[in-house]
């Protein structure tokens, strides 16, 4: 039975181990990178007392070692080879330059003014004006009520 109670939650939502062994599946052989202090003290008292605990952390710590000296060298050769450069290039070869298209604000703004030119004078022809004669001017800023609220 494979136990996967910690595999859905984020790191700083789970569960502390249960044991010493877990906790060095869980921060590693590194003692000093534990966040647990009650834990990293029992961890250090069973490293001079327990051969068995030793013994684990010392094979968790030499593949460790053994991973980090793997990436290193991959990292290397991917490095030698240049492959992020040709994979970077390769993409970048297939990606068609898009025209950037600036006059496209200026055409919203002017639809922004047109549109509510139309909507004022179809508002007064269709409400009528006031019987006794005066006028109400309303004034709205389309630039700060038209594209920006859009993204444009």
């Amino acid at each position: 039975m494979t136990n996967n109670r910690n595999s859905d939650i984020s790191p700083e939502l789970r569960a502390g181990p249960i044991g010493l062994r877990d906790a060095i599946d869980l921060w590693g052989p590194d003692l000093s990178k534990w966040p647990d202090i009650a834990q990293l003290r029992h961890a250090r008292e069973a490293l001079l007392s327990d051969r068995g605990f030793r013994a684990y952390r010392d094979g968790a710590l030499a593949a460790d070692r053994q991973l980090k000296a793997a990436a290193d060298a991959l990292d290397e050769r991917i490095a030698a080879k240049g492959s992020v450069a040709r994979i970077a290039d390769g993409v970048l070869s297939r990606i068609e330059p898009r025209k950037s298209r600036h006059y496209s604000r200026y055409a919203a703004v002017a639809a922004v003014l047109v549109v509510a030119g139309v909507l004022g004078g179809a508002s007064e022809w269709i409400r009528g004006g006031p019987a006794d004669g005066s006028v109400t001017v309303v004034q709205l800023d389309p630039l700060v009520f038209g594209p920006s609220e859009m993204g444009f």
